[in-house]
Order: structure tokens, then C-alpha cells, then sequence
């Protein structure tokens, strides 16, 4: 488009009492234009927040036999990272807490500040951000995961059958732990740079002593260390089994679970199409649910405001972000950060969010010159901004232009040829194409979209069309979509409003509703546009009234409460925990 371009309960109880006099001051004050508006009424929500507590089998009695108040505290802290609201243990937390509207996070941490000790588990850990919404009920939850390191201390059946004395220290740049023959105890360290193992067995001339270094110890692993002898040697040896304990797994995850066999062709570790679907690292079907942010136009001179819009875009459900970007980068509007810094700093704050990211150039929308189309692939295949892309492959999607518009076999082969030099530069991503007609018209994706398909040695292409005025009959909604799912061409919907074109006294309405349920009905992606910074007219395709996400326009509320919007339909990509 053209310059327009979590689970906790809440129960909004909406408390005004404004008495006469108020509202005929109100009246009178507005107006006039030279006043400041006043301050709306906060509306609050009610909170109800369940935590779990991810015990591996072996710590859950030691836990749950520490002194009082020695659990977890619990605080909710808003989009600025201040704590609004604290408890001291999880069964202070009440059944509901009443919060202003807002986007939020509920993080846990352990009322033992201890570094070091047996018997010691420290759990803690963050929800994802969510939000409360005026008269609005959304759940959320809070896990709990082990937050130090644990370490046991075992010997083998010959240090205990053949040596009457053996023991073993454990130390930390912060203090040490001793493991007699008869400590059964677990014990617990800060996750903290390094530790050393020294095991000593025998008396006298006899003993042996033997050391290891165990570095950069992670939260959530168990240590689990084995003092043995060697035969034959009778060297003293010490062995360690590391293990990630239950949620101890983070960022992006590649698993061996059954999902959908890669084609042989395709080559690429991220996702892949086939038979007209869109499936990621794990052979999952990923059908996106998101929106369109402009990371470009309001990220430079170190605002980054589009970039802190990730936070409130997640907590309303998105599982993926289509970014606004431009090849027109010039670093002193950007505090003279690298334009690889940057494009980093937007695509990891989407993966940290849990959302796929999806990174679209925005300068030849409605342009139909096949030589600036070019222009955008050889931006991908630029060696640093090529770098990059390569850094995420397993995760990010590449929108090559957006809404260029070149006619039937222009379309066609400038497309292919785009798609064959990025290939050629090693880039094996979903590369996702718009149709022609301003993202509009979908008659190039039918005439020709099999063929580009078949001209990539990857065959990983999914099409996108952007509807508005073109699509406010719900047939032509239908139609299409229906179409594309028949040829088994890759499909999203990677821009739509519920309104567009016309004029301002009778503007084009678009049944959104329908886009939605249809898209949902046949497995299709959608990305709505936009979060917020819409200009020229199109200030109405604003989906939230700011940046924070502490309010939503009606265009937000219905793109996140419909029975088929983000809250109800969008599921995470299984490769991001």
C-alpha cells in the first residue's frame, strides 16, 4: 500500500461518575478549540493470572519443603518495564487484579537471593506480553522455570566398593559446596561464569585427586557429575552429563517432530511451499495471523517507535509482522547506525516477540519498470544486507516488492529473473510476491504464478494480494481465494482494511469480516494493515490509537476480537518457544 499504508483474564468494568455540573463543564469547554482536551477516564481490567512452576521431578520435593517465604514472587509490569503491582508469593496473588489499560507481562522471581546452595531451586521467568482491553475478557499465564544451575555429585560402584573415604568440592567465583560420600543433596549455583569439580578419594599415599572445569554454567541444566575410576589406569576421572532441563530450551528450535516431508529439492533450512501450503523449519503448516508495521518510516533517528509497536503487536495475538523497509537507507537520519545493526535490532525483537518476521521493500509500489523491480533483488544480494538475510534463514520470510505492478509477461519474467538472482546468491527463504495492480490483481498470479514456481530451483513461492476496493464484494473474495487454494498456488493476504478509496463523503467499505472467515475457512495467511502511523487520508487503517497498543480503534478491536481475528485463530510457529 501506498503511504497508507496472550493467556490471562480480564473483566473491564467501566466506573464513571460524572455528575451534571461535570458534564456541562465538559460541554462548555469543548467548545472551545483553544482548550486542551481532558484526559479520558482510565477504563480497568481484571486480572486472572495462573502460574505453573516447571519442577524437574527430582527438585519438586526440596522446593516445596523451603521455609516459608522462601517461594516466588510475582509483579505485573507495564510496556516501560515499571512494576505496577507486586505479591510476595504466588498464593498471595488474588483470584483478580485490576489494572488501567494497557499492555502488560507478569514476570516471577525467587524471594531466595542466595548464590550458592543445597537444596536452593530459584524459579522465576516472564509471561508474553498481553493486554487489557476496554470491556474486554483475555486469558494468559505465567511459567515458572528453574533459574540456576543444579548440580549432583555421584560415584561409581568402584570408588564406593574399593575406597573407604571420598568426597568432592563444588565452587563457583561465589562460594563453594562440599560432597561428602553420604550428600544425597542436590545442590544450586548462580548461573555465573564458571565452576571447578575436585574429587579426592583414598588416605594418604593412596589418595587421588582429580579436577575439572565446567564453563559458562546455564540456568536450567543439570550437572550431573560421576567420579569414577579408570580400569586397567587407575586414574581418578570425572565425567559430566549436561542436560537442559524441562523449558530450559530457548530462541528458535529445529526438532525432529512429525510434520510435513521437505521436498528434496528444497534445500533451505527455514520455510518451505508445497501443494499450496506454507510450512516452516519443523514441517509444521504455518498460517500466518498478523499485521503490517512501518519499521522504515518511523524507526530512524533512533526513535524506533515502530520497533517498540512489536511489543503491544504481539501481545494482541500476532504470530508474524510484515516490516516496512526501503533501499533508500542513509545512515546520519539513523544516529549512524548500520543499516545492518538495524535490520538486525527489527528482526530480532519480532523473533523475541514469538513472531516471524517478514521483511517487505516498499520503493517501486505501483511502479512497472522491470528494471526497478531488479533493483529490490540486487538490494537482497547486496553482500551485507545479504548477510544478514543468510543469519536468518530458519526464520524469515522475504517480500521482495511491494505492489509492483507490472503487466502480464513483464510480470512474469521480471519476477523470475528477481527470484533466479537471488537464488544464485545462496538465498534459499520464501520469497513472497505481490500482484500486480497495486498488490490488487490477481489474474498475473493465476496466468503465471505455476511458472515462476516451476522456475525455482527451491519452488518455495508464496503470493500475496492486497485487498481493498478491488475486493468489496464478498463473491470476489470468495472467488479468488477459493481459486488459488484449487490451483494450489502458496497464498497470504498480505494487506487488507475494512475500507478504502471512494471519497471521504462515501468511502469504498471492504467486508474485512469476510476476508477473515474466508481466510480462516481455507487455510489461508493474512497480515492486516497497519499498526499505526497511516497518513493522507487513510489515517482510519490505524489499528491502534498508539503506538503502545493501549487503545484500539474499531478497525484493532475487530482485526483482534472477531471469532476469526488474532485472538481466536493466530497459533505460534512451532520453530520459536
Amino acid at each position: 500500500m501506498n503511504n497508507r499504508k496472550i493467556t490471562i483474564q480480564f473483566l473491564i468494568m467501566e466506573r464513571k461518575m460524572i455528575t451534571s455540573f461535570l458534564l456541562l463543564l465538559v460541554g462548555l469547554m469543548s467548545c472551545s478549540s483553544d482548550d486542551t482536551p481532558s484526559d479520558p477516564v482510565a477504563q480497568n481490567g481484571n486480572l486472572s493470572l495462573a502460574v505453573t512452576i516447571n519442577e524437574d521431578v527430582e527438585e519438586k520435593t526440596s522446593f516445596r519443603q523451603q521455609n516459608e517465604g522462601s517461594g516466588i514472587k510475582i509483579n505485573i509490569v507495564d510496556a516501560e518495564g515499571k512494576t505496577v503491582v507486586s505479591y510476595a508469593s504466588i498464593e498471595a496473588v488474588p483470584e483478580e487484579i485490576e489494572l488501567p489499560a494497557g499492555v502488560y507481562k507478569a514476570k516471577g522471581e525467587s524471594n531466595s537471593t542466595a548464590q550458592f546452595g543445597f537444596e536452593d531451586p530459584q524459579y522465576g521467568g516472564s509471561s508474553e506480553d498481553f493486554s487489557i482491553q476496554s470491556e474486554k475478557l483475555t486469558t494468559s499465564s505465567l511459567e515458572c522455570k528453574l533459574q540456576n544451575a543444579k548440580v549432583t555429585v555421584g560415584y561409581s560402584d568402584v570408588v564406593k566398593n574399593q575406597f573407604g573415604t571420598y568426597s568432592s568440592v563444588v565452587k563457583s567465583s561465589l562460594g563453594q559446596l562440599a560432597f561428602s560420600q553420604t550428600e544425597t543433596r542436590a545442590g544450586y549455583f548462580r548461573a555465573s561464569g564458571n565452576l571447578t569439580v575436585t574429587a579426592t578419594i583414598g588416605e594418604g599415599d593412596s589418595q587421588l585427586t582429580s579436577e575439572i572445569t565446567l564453563t559458562s554454567i546455564q540456568p536450567t541444566t543439570h550437572y550431573a557429575v560421576t567420579v569414577d575410576v579408570e580400569q586397567g589406569s587407575g586414574k581418578l576421572v570425572i565425567s559430566v552429563d549436561e542436560t537442559i532441563l524441562a523449558g530450559g530450551d530457548k530462541g528458535i528450535v529445529i526438532t525432529p517432530i512429525e510434520g510435513e516431508t521437505r521436498p528434496s529439492y528444497n534445500t533451505s533450512i527455514g520455510f518451505f511451499t508445497k501443494d499450496g501450503k506454507l510450512y516452516d523449519a519443523n514441517g509444521m503448516e504455518f498460517i500466518a495471523r498478523g499485521v503490517n508495521n512501518g519499521h522504515f518510516w518511523f524507526d530512524s533517528g533512533n526513535r524506533n517507535t515502530a520497533i517498540k509497536g512489536l511489543t503491544p503487536i504481539a501481545a494482541y495475538h500476532s504470530n508474524t509482522v510484515r516490516m516496512v523497509w526501503q533501499t533508500n537507507y542513509v545512515p546520519s537520519q539513523w544516529n549512524n547506525v548500520a543499516e545492518t545493526t538495524q535490520l538486525r535490532k527489527m528482526i530480532n525483537t519480532a523473533i523475541d516477540k514469538g513472531m516471524v518476521p517478514m521483511i517487505e521493500l516498499h520503493d517501486v509500489t505501483g511502479d512497472e519498470s522491470k528494471e526497478n523491480l531488479l533493483k529490490m533483488a540486487e538490494y537482497f544480494v547486496r553482500p551485507d544486507i545479504l548477510g544478514v538475510m543468510k543469519e536468518y534463514e530458519s526464520i524469515l520470510m522475504i517480500n521482495i516488492a511491494n505492489e509492483w505492478s507490472g503487466k502480464t509477461t513483464t510480470y512474469r519474467d521480471a519476477y523470475k529473473e528477481a527470484v533466479t538472482m537471488m537464488r544464485e546468491a545462496g538465498l534459499k527463504h520464501t520469497i513472497v510476491i505481490d500482484g500486480s495492480g497495486w498488490g490488487q490483481d490477481m489474474t498475473t498470479i493465476f496466468d503465471y504464478g505455476q511458472e515462476i514456481i516451476d522456475n525455482d530451483p527451491q519452488k518455495n513461492i508464496l503470493f500475496s494480494v492486497h485487498m481493498y476496493q478491488s475486493y468489496r464484494n464478498e463473491t470476489t473474495i470468495t472467488s479468488n481465494l477459493e481459486k488459488a487454494v484449487e490451483m494450489k498456488l502458496p497464498l497470504i493476504v498480505g494487506e487488507f482494511g475494512f475500507q478504502h478509496g471512494g471519497t471521504p463523503e462515501n468511502p469504498i467499505q471492504i467486508p474485512y469480516k469476510h476476508i477473515l472467515a474466508e481466510c480462516e475457512r481455507l487455510g489461508i495467511g493474512w497480515y492486516a494493515w497497519s499498526w499505526k502511523g497511516n497518513s493522507g487520508g487513510v489515517e482510519y487503517l490505524d489499528l491502534s490509537v498508539d503506538w503502545e497498543g493501549t487503545e484500539l480503534t474499531d478497525w484493532g478491536k475487530g482485526i483482534v476480537n472477531d471469532v476469526n481475528g488474532l485472538e481466536n485463530t493466530a497459533k505460534k510457529v512451532s520453530v520459536i518457544k
